[in-house]
């Protein structure tokens, strides 16, 4: 089976990194001559504009409230479009659409083989009915073919909390760097603070508004460097907690030395122009920042929280990585940063490990491999 009939199912476009994984995922493998279909319930969001036109949308239009009409709608929606022969494998992006998915190919005959793909580490989410919810992660696992994490660390706690069963889980890295990467990142970025001769230092923050992203640690720490020199931070991105943040930035009186500068399609750009790129994070999955500041040769600063960061940085050999949750540490981290002339050739192949070529031979693998397996058996039924 040469091209195969490939379906991505998630939530929307949004801003983050498993949305924009995804999509360059999706154009890897179209441009490889497979045939593509992303099938989401909401078809908005920034990421959009980075799908390429050979890869097809099938929007549910799910209503924006009311959680179980949504899913009730989810459900009838999947059932009807996973018809026998249209798809040769789902890959569901995320644990909760995974779930989704498991619920709707219930009972399908003949059952499309089904791929979940897990970008974050799910035993330091905190959800309502938590405990309820992990209970129910080995009965769903076992109705996933196979599961693809985005790192080491992130399949070890995978196969520790779901029970899944030896080979199951399997590490295929994300697709971060490719040719529009490139062009991306030599674009300017016109920031009025990104300019050359500056004589004040400049630290990236880019990621969701979200606690997990944990940004007041990084306002935190800008704080405490106030006595170390003239620091300005330059946050990109957007999110329910944007109004919070805003609010402790003028208590502390850092209204001055932080620009909200909201959603960017070309952060490595700015990672390129600036002093220090920081990962203030209370968990990940495998950071994109972080692989896109060493693609450009930029110091990183990172908290060593599961999982991602540790494994890119190889231990500390391309970036300095901190205590999590400690302020003092990440400013102490932005100092030393400052003092360290890394070999930023050696960050650049670093980062040629999370290519979309990588990435797209990565999958395949795993989809061929899954297909042949279904082919003789209900498998994890």
């Amino acid at each position: 089976m040469d091209n195969l009939r490939i379906c991505f199912f998630f939530h929307r476009f949004d801003g983050g990194g498993a949305e924009k994984m995804t999509v360059l995922l999706a154009n890897g493998l179209a441009r490889l001559g497979h045939e593509v279909t992303i099938l989401i319930r909401h078809d908005k969001g920034p990421v959009r504009r980075l799908l390429e036109p050979a890869v097809q949308v099938l929007d549910m239009a799910l209503p924006e409230r009311g959680k179980l009409r949504k899913n009730a709608g989810n459900l009838r929606w999947l059932r009807r479009v996973l018809r026998p022969g249209r798809f040769d494998v789902l890959l569901s992006v995320t644990a909760e659409m995974s779930q989704v998915a498991a619920l709707a190919t219930y009972g399908l005959r003949p059952r499309i083989p089904l791929i979940s793909v897990v970008h974050s580490t799910l035993s330091q989410e905190v959800h309502s009915f938590q405990r309820i919810r992990e209970l129910l992660f080995p009965v769903f696992n076992r109705r996933y073919d196979r599961v693809i994490a985005v790192s080491d660390a992130v399949r070890e706690d995978y196969t520790t909390l779901c029970g899944a069963p030896p080979g199951q889980a399997v590490t295929v890295y994300n697709p971060v760097i490719g040719e529009s990467f490139w062009k991306q990142a030599e674009t300017p970025c016109g920031h009025p603070w990104l300019v050359k001769g500056r004589d004040f230092q400049v630290i990236v923050l880019a990621g969701r508004f979200c606690a997990a992203k944990n940004h007041a640690l990084m306002l935190e720490a800008l704080r405490l460097l106030e006595g170390h020199g003239d620091f300005r931070l330059v946050l990109l991105g957007d999110g329910e907690l944007r109004g919070e943040l805003e609010a402790q930035a003028k208590q502390a009186g850092l209204e001055g030395k932080i620009d909200f500068a909201g959603f960017v399609p070309n952060p490595a750009a700015y990672f390129r122009e600036t002093d220090i790129v920081a990962l203030s994070s209370r968990f990940e999955g495998l950071p994109t920042v972080l692989i896109e500041a060493l693609a450009v040769g930029a110091k990183v600063v990172s908290t060593d929280c599961p999982s991602g960061p540790r494994e890119i940085l190889k231990g500390g050999a391309f970036g300095v990585l901190v205590q999590p949750g400690d302020p003092q540490a990440l400013a102490d981290g932005v100092l030393r940063a400052l003092q360290w002339e890394p070999d930023r050739e050696a960050l650049r192949r670093q980062a040629l490990n999370f290519t979309d070529a990588r990435a797209a031979e990565g999958y395949l693998r795993v989809i061929r491999e899954t297909l042949a397996q279904c082919a003789g058996r209900e498998p994890y039924a």
